[in-house]
C-alpha cells in the first residue's frame, strides 16, 4: 500500500491534480475580481467620464445585483470543475440544477417578472423616490424603489405596494417644468385693452412673489370666442409639482384687480383649462 502512495506515476498525477485545482481557485478569483472592475466600470464611471446617466443610488443598486449575479455564476462552473477534477460525475448535478432551475421558473414567473420590470425601471430611471407619478388608476408620491415592487403613498397617506410586473405605463410629473394654465372669462362690454393691462399687471406681480414660477406668467390672449363672454388666457412655466399653486395665485390676483377696477365679469370669473 506504501508502494502505491509513493509511486512517481501518483505523486506526479496528484501534483497535476492538485496544481489544477490550484489553477481553478485562482483563475475564479481573478475573474471574479475583473469582473467586478468592469461592471464598476460601467455601473459608476470614474469621474470625469461620461456614460449614461444613472442616480448614484440606483447605480450602486445594479451593480450590486449585476456582481452578486455574476459571482455566483463563476462559483457555480468553478464547483463543477473541481468536481470533475475528484472524478466526480457532473452530469447529473447539472441536469438537477436544470430541472430545479425549470421548476423554479415555471413556480415564480410572476416573481421574475417583478424583478426584470425592477430592474430596467432602475435602469432606465423611468422614477425615483420623491417623485409624483401615476400608474393606472393609482397617482402618488414614490416612496422607495425595489426589484420587486414599488413604494406609492397616495394623496389620503394611504401607502401602496405595486408589483413592479404590474406597472405598465408611468406618468412622472417630476421632470422637467410644468406648466400653469389659467383661463380668464371676460365679459363683452368689458375694456379689453384694460383687462390685458391688469392681466399683464397680474403676471408681473405673481412672477416676482413666487419663486415656485421659472418663467412667465405671461398672456397669450384671447383664446375662445363664447356665447357671454371672451376667454383669455394666461400660462407660466412652474417648478415641479408647484402649477396649482401658482394658478391658484394668478386667480386670486386677477380677481382682486378686476373688482378694484371694477371690471365687468361674468358669473363664473376664472375657470381652469
Amino acid at each position: 500500500m506504501t508502494e502505491f502512495f509513493v509511486n512517481p506515476d501518483f505523486l506526479l498525477e496528484t501534483a497535476h491534480k492538485l496544481l489544477r485545482i490550484l489553477a481553478i481557485l485562482v483563475g475564479a478569483a481573478v475573474v471574479l475580481k475583473i469582473s467586478r472592475s468592469l461592471i464598476a466600470r460601467f455601473f459608476i464611471p470614474p469621474q470625469g467620464v461620461k456614460t449614461f446617466y444613472l442616480e448614484e443610488k440606483r447605480a450602486r443598486t445594479l451593480y450590486a445585483l449585476t456582481a452578486n449575479i455574476l459571482r455566483y455564476i463563476i462559483y457555480f462552473i468553478a464547483a463543477i470543475m473541481l468536481l470533475q477534477e475528484c472524478s466526480i460525475d457532473t452530469t447529473s448535478l447539472i441536469a438537477g440544477a436544470g430541472v430545479i432551475g425549470l421548476a423554479l421558473g415555471v413556480g415564480a414567473q410572476s416573481l421574475i417578472k417583478d424583478f426584470i420590470s425592477g430592474f430596467f425601471i432602475i435602469l432606465e430611471d423611468q422614477y425615483s423616490v420623491g417623485d409624483y407619478i401615476v400608474s393606472d388608476n393609482m397617482a402618488g408620491t414614490v416612496e422607495e424603489i425595489g426589484f420587486r415592487s414599488t413604494k406609492l403613498r397616495d394623496a389620503n397617506g394611504v401607502l401602496h405596494f405595486i408589483p413592479n410586473g404590474a406597472i405598465t405605463r408611468i406618468s412622472n410629473y417630476t421632470r422637467g417644468h410644468m406648466q400653469a394654465v389659467v383661463n380668464i372669462p371676460v365679459a363683452y362690454e368689458a375694456d379689453l385693452n384694460q383687462v390685458v393691462a391688469l392681466l399683464e399687471e397680474a403676471c408681473a406681480a405673481v412672477g416676482a412673489a413666487m419663486p415656485e414660477v421659472v418663467s412667465g406668467p405671461k398672456v397669450v390672449g384671447i383664446v375662445e370666442f363664447r356665447s357671454t363672454d371672451m376667454l383669455l388666457r394666461l400660462v407660466a412655466e412652474t417648478v415641479p409639482l408647484k402649477q396649482g399653486a401658482v394658478e391658484t395665485a394668478i386667480r386670486h390676483k386677477v380677481a382682486t384687480l378686476f373688482q378694484s377696477a371694477g371690471v365687468v365679469m361674468p358669473p363664473a370669473l376664472l375657470i381652469k383649462s
